[in-house]
């Protein structure tokens, strides 16, 4: 009774292990099947350890030799078949993965469950289960007899085959499929939980005879089933990023494609805690986010993102052991280090770099997405609030919201990167500093460079727009504008070109709410207003102005300042206030120019001449039998000055 009392308070002490989800069935089955010998290993044990009792006066050094024993004759044999590229545990996950791929491949086949017609999925399922259930075959000799006295050589010691160096799970003859390494990896965790679990249960079994370190025996398994991890999880995360990126339609920045690659890393990292030695995790983890190899040893094909974008901090990677992480001489031989390209940094770089590139390629100027070609595209022979409104959207939609999104996508997916990083890798490399310095080195690398690109893509939206804004006005201004005769004057309607400049002025402010954000937004649409108004000061300059005309003009520059004005940019009221001031030098009669030039403009004369001389009677004008050049020249102004007096 006190023996079914301690057994049952040891299984409430058990710790639970987590279910694993549908999609891993061929997993379940596999550790299931591990899990029924590891409990004919566990029960078997429990008679022995009672019998070493009975027998032996001091059973401490015969049940360690026999602990040692029974884990290599019949833990480590199971963990070969299960997770060897030769053994059976291999062909039956790979077997069920080809199948679903299969019926992945072939919308058409039966998938109701029939068993006169077994559906591509059920057949590997029926595989996979007889092959499970091989793992059971223990050699000779059972769980019991581990004695001196058992078989040697029948399962105890790896063989060299495909286990050091392998990984455990992947084959010398090239790299299964993305999804095939992932579930081989899950294997490899799941059947390192149970064996720790076993290894665990064994040693509360033997606790009240003798203190026999179990735990520590099994661990002794693991080197050569793990092989050079963690590559491993960089070889698979460096296939699911390839396989993604064929998915993309795009080269664009996709927020998506960048959570999930985070999402893989994390999966990577918590397996990465899990089957590395303390010593290590904090340096594996490390690699999974950020990981710098010999150029040599980096995959080919020239500078990778990461490198690209200046991440090259990763302090105490000098070192060439375990992970294949090096090249042994490569920095005396002269090889830059780049960045490995199955790291979460360098997928981050390079995803963000090409989205970036193809933003600012996207972004330019001309062909038929210029405005001229739109409205002849658009079948507009004219231009009105509403025609200028559609053409202006469409050409800031082609090219300038897709910028924006690009800059707004960055910002995301570094927040994102941030959070991750917080949430996920530090307390994983807080163990070590040097692997926790070098991993926030490398992030604040990349940051820097995405910061760099965002400013980047900004500027040359800004470049694109006000590129074109030019061109609306040059190509769209006549001429006429500003001198009209009396039959066609109209002061309540502005000019084509300002419809058209307006409508930019207007559709980008949309595009720039619907995709920026804080500090991007008002950097912006602030550079966008100073822009403007220059663009408008030296627009004005190329033109002559009769008073009709400079009337014109001014209920131009009022539809201008009323759309800056909603961009909430502190300057614009200024700025366009003081252009609506000059306007005025325009519109006032020849005698009333002095008072104000000298009074609200407070301008120097030889500045405002070069306005007073866009009047189209600056030439005809006089003012007291001056002309107006007489009477803002430096001479003509000491005359006047003297008259006065």
């Amino acid at each position: 009774q006190q023996q079914q009392q301690q057994q049952q308070q040891q299984q409430q002490q058990q710790p639970l292990e987590p279910e694993l989800p549908e999609e891993c069935d061929i997993i379940v089955r596999l550790a299931k099947a591990l899990s029924s010998l590891y409990k004919e290993v566990h029960a078997s044990v429990k008679d022995d350890v009672a019998e070493a009792r009975e027998v032996f006066a001091a059973p401490e050094l015969v049940l360690e030799m026999f602990m040692q024993r029974l884990l290599e004759q019949n833990v480590q044999a199971a963990l070969e078949r299960l997770l060897l590229p030769s053994g059976p545990g291999m062909a039956a996950l790979a077997a069920s993965m080809n199948a679903i791929a299969a019926v992945a491949a072939a919308p058409g086949v039966d998938r109701v469950s029939n068993p006169a017609n077994p559906t591509l999925r059920e057949r590997a399922r029926e595989r996979a289960s007889s092959i499970a259930a091989s793992l059971s075959g223990a050699p000779a000799g059972s769980a019991g007899s581990g004695s001196a006295g058992g078989a040697p050589g029948s399962g105890g010691s790896s063989s060299s085959a495909g286990a050091a160096g392998s990984g455990g799970s992947f084959s010398a003859g090239g790299r299964p499929p993305a999804a095939l390494q992932r579930q081989q990896l899950r294997l490899l965790a799941e059947a390192y939980s149970k064996t720790q679990r076993l290894a665990l249960n064994l040693e509360r079994v033997v606790r009240g005879v003798a203190q026999v370190d179990v735990l520590s025996m099994a661990e002794g398994l693991w080197p050569a089933l793990l092989g050079s991890y963690p590559a491993q999880e960089l070889a698979w995360l460096q296939a699911a990023y390839q396989d993604e990126v064929q998915l993309l339609d795009s080269p664009e920045l996709n927020l998506n494609f960048c959570l999930k690659l985070m999402a893989w890393n994390a999966e990577a990292t918590a397996r990465a805690l899990k089957l590395s030695a303390p010593p290590q995790a904090a340096r594996n983890c490390r690699m999974l986010f950020h990981h710098l190899v010999a150029a040599a040893a980096a995959a080919a094909g020239g500078t990778t993102g990461a490198a690209a974008a200046g991440i090259s901090a990763d302090g105490g990677e000098g070192s060439t052991s375990g992970g294949g992480s090096g090249v042994p001489g490569a920095a005396g031989a002269g090889f830059a280090p780049t960045a490995h390209p199955g790291c979460l940094l360098e997928h981050l770089a390079r995803h963000i770099i090409g989205g970036v590139e193809f933003s600012l390629e996207m972004c330019s100027v001309g062909g038929g997405s210029s405005l001229g070609g739109l409205l002849s595209k658009m079948g507009f022979s004219s231009v009105s609030r509403a025609s200028a409104s559609q053409v202006a959207g469409a050409f800031v939609g082609d090219k300038i919201r897709k910028a924006l999104e690009a800059a707004h996508v960055a910002t995301q997916v570094m927040a994102a990167l941030q959070s991750h990083y917080s949430g996920t890798v530090a307390p994983a490399v807080s163990g070590s500093v040097a692997e926790l310095s070098s991993a926030s080195s490398a992030l604040l690398a990349l940051i820097r460079a995405s910061e760099d690109s965002i400013t980047a893509v900004l500027s040359k939206s800004v470049d694109t727009f006000m590129t074109q804004m030019e061109r609306v006005l040059t190509s769209e201004q006549r001429r006429s504008d500003f001198t009209p005769r009396d039959d066609t004057l109209s002061f309540d309607k502005p000019t084509a070109a300002c419809l058209l400049g307006t409508a930019l002025l207007a559709a980008l402010q949309d595009a720039a709410i619907a995709t920026l954000e804080g500090p991007n937004r008002q950097q912006f649409l602030a550079e966008v207003t100073c822009r403007s108004h220059q663009l408008l000061l030296a627009h004005m300059m190329r033109y002559t102005y009769s008073p009709a005309g400079a009337l014109k003009w001014k209920k131009d520059v009022n539809e201008y300042a009323e759309v800056l004005a909603s961009f909430g940019v502190p300057s614009a009221a200024e700025d366009m206030g003081h252009l609506l001031q000059l306007v005025n030098v325009l519109v006032v009669a020849p005698e009333s120019l002095l008072g104000l030039v000298n009074g609200s403009l407070r301008m120097a004369h030889r500045d405002a001449l070069q306005f007073i001389a866009l009047r189209e009677d600056f030439k005809t004008a006089k003012v007291d039998g001056k002309t107006l050049l007489q009477l803002f020249s430096a001479e003509g102004m000491e005359r006047h000055i003297g008259q006065q007096r």
